[in-house]
C-alpha cells in the first residue's frame, strides 16, 4: 500500500492542499471545524509530512524560491508550475523571481528570497558563470536548472543540449532539406551555444556546408527575432527549413509565416509551445521536458534538505523529438 499523500488529506477532508499544508505547520487563522476535519482525515489516512518540509519553524510555511529568467516565457512558466505543485504536496510555499536576463538582477533576487528565509532555492543561471557562483548563497541549498553554472559542488539537472538539436536536424535532413537555418542567441547561453553545436554537427554529418548566411544568433525574444526572420524568409535564396533554438524563437517563425503566407518552410522548435497542435500545420517540437527538470530538481532540493552533507548530483535528461507536421515538410517540388 503506498504512504498517503497531501492530495489524500485534502481529497478526505474536502480542503485545498493550501489548507492542509497550513494545518501541517500550525499556521494561524484556519477556522475551528476546519482545523479538525483536516486533523482528522490525518489521523484517519495516517499521513506524515515530509520532514524535509519542516526546516522552518514558528508556524510559518516553509518556502522554496524559483528564480528564472522570465514567467512569460513558457519553459519557465511550466517549470515554476510543477515546482509549486510538488511543494504545495509537502507542505511548502513558493516564491518566484525573474532575471530578466540581467546578471546584477540575478543577484538580487537570490540576495531577496535568501534574506526571507527560504528553505532552499531553484535557479536558472544567467550570465558569466563566475559571477552567477559567487550570487548563489552558501547557507541556503541551492540547485541549479536547465544551465550549467560555475559553482562546484551544487546539485544541477538540465538537458541534452546538444543532441536534441542534432536530431532535430538530422530529422529535416532526412525529408530533404539541405539549406536549413537556425534562430537563437548563442552568446550568452551556454545552452543554445550547445544546440547550434548540434545544428552543425548534424549538417557535417550530412555532408552540408554550414552556410552562415542562413544563421542567425543576435536572437532571444520574439521581439528581437521576428524582423531577422522575416528577412530571412523574403531572401531569393531562403531556407527551405528552420531549427528555431527557443520558443520565443519559434513564435516568431510562426508569426512571420503567418504574415508572408508561408506554409511551405519546415520547422521544429526546441522547447513546446502553447497550442503547437493547433498550428497549421501543428509544431514539431524538441521537448526539453520542463515537468521533468522541475520535478528532478524539487527532489534534488528534497534531498538536499534531509542530507545537507550528501554529494551533489549533476543529472542530464534527454531530450525527444516530437514530430507533428511542421518538421516533416517536405522543401518545395520535392518528391
Amino acid at each position: 500500500m503506498s504512504r498517503p499523500t497531501i492530495y489524500d488529506v485534502a481529497r478526505e477532508s474536502g480542503v485545498s492542499i493550501k489548507t492542509v499544508s497550513r494545518v501541517i505547520n500550525d499556521a494561524p487563522n484556519v477556522r475551528p471545524a476546519t482545523l479538525a476535519r483536516v486533523r482528522t482525515a490525518i489521523d484517519r489516512l495516517g499521513y506524515q509530512p515530509d520532514p524535509a518540509a519542516q526546516r522552518l519553524g514558528g508556524g510559518r510555511l516553509p518556502t522554496v524560491g524559483v528564480v528564472v529568467d522570465s514567467i512569460a516565457d513558457p519553459f519557465f512558466a511550466q517549470l515554476a508550475a510543477v515546482v509549486e505543485e510538488r511543494a504545495a504536496a509537502v507542505g511548502m510555499d513558493v516564491l518566484i523571481a525573474s532575471t530578466g536576463l540581467d546578471e546584477e538582477r540575478l543577484r538580487s533576487q537570490v540576495e531577496r528570497l535568501s534574506r526571507r528565509g527560504v528553505a532552499g532555492l531553484v535557479v536558472a543561471p544567467f550570465g558569466d558563470p563566475v559571477a552567477v557562483a559567487a550570487a548563489l548563497p552558501s547557507d541556503v541549498p541551492v540547485v541549479v536548472v536547465d544551465r550549467p553554472c560555475g559553482t562546484v559542488g551544487t546539485d544541477a539537472v538540465r538537458v541534452t543540449d546538444e543532441a536534441g538539436a542534432f536530431e532535430a536536424v538530422r530529422h529535416l535532413v532526412e525529408h530533404g532539406h539541405r539549406r536549413i537555418g537556425f534562430v537563437g542567441r548563442t552568446g550568452q547561453f551556454v545552452t543554445l551555444a550547445d544546440r547550434y553545436r548540434g545544428y552543425e554537427r548534424a549538417l557535417r554529418e550530412a555532408g552540408l556546408e554550414v552556410d552562415p548566411t542562413l544563421v542567425e544568433t543576435r536572437a532571444w525574444t520574439t521581439e528581437e527575432a521576428l524582423p531577422l526572420v522575416t528577412q530571412m524568409l523574403t531572401r531569393t535564396d531562403a531556407p527551405t527549413a528552420l531549427l528555431a533554438a527557443t520558443p520565443m524563437t519559434g513564435l516568431a517563425v510562426l508569426t512571420a509565416q503567418q504574415r508572408l503566407a508561408r506554409r511551405d518552410v519546415a520547422l521544429v522548435v526546441f522547447g513546446d509551445l502553447p497550442g503547437a497542435e493547433l498550428m497549421t500545420p501543428p509544431t514539431t517540437v524538441v521537448d526539453q521536458q520542463p515537468t521533468a527538470l522541475a520535478e528532478t530538481a524539487f527532489d534534488l532540493l528534497q534531498r538536499r534538505l534531509r542530507e545537507p552533507s550528501a554529494e551533489p548530483l549533476d543529472t542530464v535528461l534527454p531530450t525527444r523529438l516530437v514530430p507533428r507536421g511542421s518538421g516533416e515538410l517536405r522543401p518545395r517540388g520535392a518528391a
